[in-house]
């Protein structure tokens, strides 16, 4: 109390000021009661308020806004979210792993060495595993085909080694040193003859429909929607009451698809997070992690105004949500291992989403193609490389 006066009477002394604002925390209704022979202490409400002070002393100080403290924290943490994303708890004690019997969630490390492929006797010493001393001499891009999905320490038997996985990382990074692939580019770049045609002629139709102008902003608006639905959700996930997200017209049908899919989404990991894979070198933004009615899967949130009832529907989004889960796994900036997956696919006339869960069996299968799309890539950009040199 006799701070807060100090603080007051100097304001006050201030000839430049006629009035001023404060904002503080008040205490209120903490009392003590006494039951019987023990003592119960009541904890009372914690305010912020924010008074009006007159500087000629006339008349008491107005209360211009008061809210009670949750409130105001709850927005702060919303802000700051929104500005930075969600706080990472990166310091996980080895001790307090936890292995749930699932195995959709492991609270790891990386536990594949990064270490320079020439230090054989450091290779060597890691488990004890097989190494091949002429890796450098030897490397082949198939060794792409064979790498995990999960951040686990390689075995005897595995299909690929540690010596061949750094020599494959330390391949990648002189390929990349200029530009890192994001899974996007690698999927558009390794699109198979088919699907191009068919894109192809899609964008022809509908430039004959549109015009060049029309085409242009249809394809504009999309990428807007889309972004705005994503900001949309990922404010919703983020404890932003519903009643205060006013959706636009233009996403109102795609909102209301999300209805029956947002109750079964809980325990929220990450939200709008970029992630890199440090060997195979390609980075991606995850839409979402987070448990989808009990499991753990990472989520990729597209739109359509056609119905997709069916995975094979979506075409390569399968393929990318298994490159999220890979570099996921091993992006030393999170310490989770995940293995399952989920496409959710919001309708424009607002009819209810379609939900495609991806088991670890398929999982593990959309792996094996997107690891053929990465060597494609790779052997493409060698290709090209060639042909300017």
């Amino acid at each position: 109390m006799e701070c807060k006066q100090s603080i007051l009477k100097w304001l006050r002394s201030l000839k430049s000021v006629e009035s001023f604002h404060i904002r503080y925390l008040s205490y209120s209704n903490i009392t003590d009661s006494e039951n019987n022979d023990s003592k119960e202490k009541k904890k009372g409400k914690i305010s912020v308020l924010v008074k009006h002070f007159p500087k000629d002393m006339k008349g008491s100080p107005v209360i211009l806004e008061a809210k009670d403290a949750f409130t105001v924290k709850k927005q702060l943490n919303h802000e700051f979210k929104m500005l930075y994303g969600p706080v990472q708890n990166i310091k996980v004690s080895i001790d307090k792993k936890k292995f749930p019997s699932d195995s959709t969630l492991i609270q790891n490390q990386t536990l594949i060495p990064i270490v320079e492929p020439n230090n054989s006797e450091k290779l060597n010493s890691v488990r004890n595993l097989k190494t091949n001393e002429n890796f450098e001499e030897n490397f082949s891009l198939n060794w792409v085909l064979n790498f995990p999905l999960l951040n686990q320490q390689p075995s005897k038997t595995s299909e690929i080694d540690i010596a061949e996985i750094n020599s494959l990382r330390k391949e990648l990074e002189k390929r990349s040193r200029s530009y890192v692939p994001s899974v996007s580019k690698i999927l558009e770049k390794t699109m198979p003859q088919e699907s191009a045609e068919r894109l192809r002629r899609w964008k022809e139709n509908m430039i004959k429909e549109l015009g060049i102008e029309g085409f242009q902003k249809y394809q504009e608006d999309i990428l807007k929607n889309g972004q705005n639905l994503h900001t949309y959700i990922n404010a919703y996930l983020g404890s932003i009451p519903k009643y205060e997200i006013k959706v636009e017209e233009a996403i109102a049908g795609h909102w209301e698809s999300l209805r029956n899919i947002f109750p079964y989404i809980s325990d929220i990991k990450l939200l709008e997070e970029r992630i890199s894979h440090p060997f195979l070198c390609y980075k991606g933004i995850v839409d979402c992690f987070a448990r989808y009615k009990g499991k753990l899967v990472v989520i990729d949130w597209k739109t359509s105004k056609k119905k997709k009832l069916s995975i094979s529907n979506t075409f390569d989004n399968p393929l990318q949500i298994a490159a999220y889960v890979g570099a996921l796994n091993f992006d030393p900036r999170y310490q989770y291992l995940a293995n399952q997956g989920l496409i959710v696919v919001a309708y424009e006339d607002g009819t209810q989403a379609s939900a495609h869960y991806m088991d670890t069996t398929s999982m593990g299968h959309y792996w094996k193609e997107w690891l053929i799309r990465v060597q494609m890539y790779w052997k493409l950009m060698e290709e090209n490389e060639n042909i300017q040199s």
